[in-house]
C-alpha cells in the first residue's frame, strides 16, 4: 500500500482543522486528552494483536528455517545459550557499534563534503575509533566548462542519501573486520541504503554468508517512526518476550514502493529472506531487531544478559556506552560553528554564501 498522502486524504485533513491559537496557553489546545484517547482507541486493536501473536508460539527447539513469524518466552531460550555468550562476553568478544557525523552533509558549489566517525567498544577494550572523510567533487579539469560543471554539480546533488549510506557501510566494515564473536551495531541490520548499493551488497554478502562463524545484530532503538505493525506488536508484547513478525525480504516486498531487480533481488532471495526482523522487551519498553537466522538463540541470551537497567532505555549495555562516548566525544555542531570561524578569520567573504541562515541567529 503506497505511504504516499493523496489528494482525498489531504483535503479531509484541512477539512479536519482545529483553530487552537487561544486554547493552547490554556491546555495545550486539548492535545494530552487527544492523545490519551488515541492510545484508549487502540487498545481493542492491540488485544487483537495479542490475541494473533499467541497462537503463533517458536519453542527453542525450533527449525528456525521454516517459520517467519512467533512468540518467544526468551527464558526458555536463554538458559540454552547462556554459558556461550558470557564466556564470548567476559572475553571481550562481543562488541557494540556506533556511527557519528563529524560534520554534517555539506554541499557546496561544486563540491559535497561529510565526515563521519565509527566507534567499537566491548567489556574488554576501550572505545575504538576510525574517522572517515569523503568529499565528492564535479569534474573540474582546465577545459571544463561552466554549464557542464552546473550540471554534473545539481546530479551530486540529487543523490541525497549517500552520506547515511556511507556511514551505514563504515559501521558494517568495522564490525565485519573486528576481531569478535558477536557484534552488535546501532540500527537496522540490513539498510535499504545498502540494498540499493552494490558495495553494500557485498560487504553484507560477506557478514551474513561468509563469516559463519560471527553474530551480528541490528538494534532499533526508537521504534515509534517505523511501520505500524511493529509498533501494534510493540505494544502488546509483555516484558520477557520477543516476536518475530517477519524477515527483511518480505519487509522490503511489503513496505517499499520500489521493484528490485537484477541482483538487488537476488540479495533479498538468497540473504534478505534469512534476516529476520523481531521485537524485544526486556524491561518496560520495547525495542527492535535483526539478525540472521542461524543467530536467533545467541541474540535472545545476549540482549537479556547485557540489559541496560535504565527503565525504558534497556537496549543492551555495551551500545548505551559505545553512544554515550561518540556523543560526549563529537559534536557535528560546534565543528562546522569551528571551521566557519577558521574561514572567516581567513578573510573569505564569500563563504557567507554558503552558509546557513542560521549559523547567525
Amino acid at each position: 500500500m503506497s505511504k504516499q498522502l493523496t489528494d482525498s486524504n489531504f483535503s479531509r485533513i484541512l477539512q479536519q482543522a482545529e483553530d487552537i491559537t487561544r486554547t493552547f496557553d490554556i491546555d495545550l489546545g486539548g492535545l494530552p486528552d487527544d492523545i490519551l484517547q488515541a492510545t484508549r482507541d487502540a487498545s481493542p486493536f492491540v488485544a487483537d494483536v495479542r490475541r494473533l501473536m499467541e497462537e503463533n508460539a517458536i519453542p527453542p527447539n525450533s527449525n528456525l528455517y521454516t517459520v517467519d513469524n512467533g512468540l518467544i518466552q526468551a527464558a526458555d531460550w536463554i538458559s540454552l545459550f547462556e554459558d556461550e555468550v558470557r564466556t564470548a562476553y567476559r572475553a571481550g568478544l562481543v562488541f557494540a557499534i556506533d556511527g557519528t557525523p563529524l560534520i554534517h552533509h555539506q554541499r557546496f558549489l561544486t563540491q559535497q563534503v561529510y565526515a563521519c566517525a565509527v566507534g567499537a567498544i566491548s567489556s574488554q577494550a576501550p572505545l575504538m575509533l576510525q574517522a572517515k572523510l569523503v568529499k565528492v567533487a564535479a569534474d573540474l579539469s582546465t577545459d571544463s566548462d561552466t554549464l557542464r560543471v552546473i550540471q554534473e554539480a545539481e546530479e551530486l546533488t540529487d543523490s541525497s542519501s549517500w552520506p547515511t549510506a556511507f556511514m551505514e557501510y563504515q559501521e558494517r566494515l568495522v564490525a565485519s573486520e573486528l576481531d569478535a564473536e558477536i557484534v552488535m551495531i546501532d540500527g537496522s541490520l540490513v539498510t535499504q541504503n545498502l540494498l540499493t548499493r552494490r558495495e553494500g551488497r557485498m560487504l553484507l554478502r560477506h557478514m551474513l554468508t561468509k563469516q559463519d562463524t560471527k553474530t551480528y545484530v541490528g538494534i532499533i532503538k526508537n521504534i515509534s517512526k517505523g511501520d505500524t505493525e511493529r509498533r501494534f506488536i510493540a505494544r502488546a508484547l509483555r516484558t520477557g518476550e520477543v516476536y518475530i513478525h517477519e524477515t527483511f525480504a518480505s519487509f522490503m516486498q511489503r513496505d517499499s514502493r520500489d521493484t528490485y531487480e537484477g541482483d538487488a533481488a537476488t540479495f533479498l532471495q538468497q540473504v534478505g529472506a534469512n534476516v529476520l526482523r523481531g521485537v524485544f522487551k526486556t524491561g518496560q519498553k520495547a525495542f527492535g531487531f535483526e539478525c540472521h537466522r542461524k543467530d536467533l538463540g545467541r541474540i535472545i541470551a545476549l540482549l537479556w544478559l547485557d540489559k541496560n537497567n535504565v527503565p525504558g532505555f534497556e537496549i543492551p549495555f555495551l551500545l548505551a556506552q559505545v553512544d554515550a562516548h561518540l556523543r560526549g566525544r563529537y559534536r557535528p555542531s560546534e565543528t562546522m560553528a569551528a571551521i566557519e570561524a577558521s574561514l572567516t578569520r581567513a578573510g573569505e567573504g564569500e563563504f557567507f554564501d554558503e552558509l546557513d541562515e542560521r549559523s547567525f541567529r
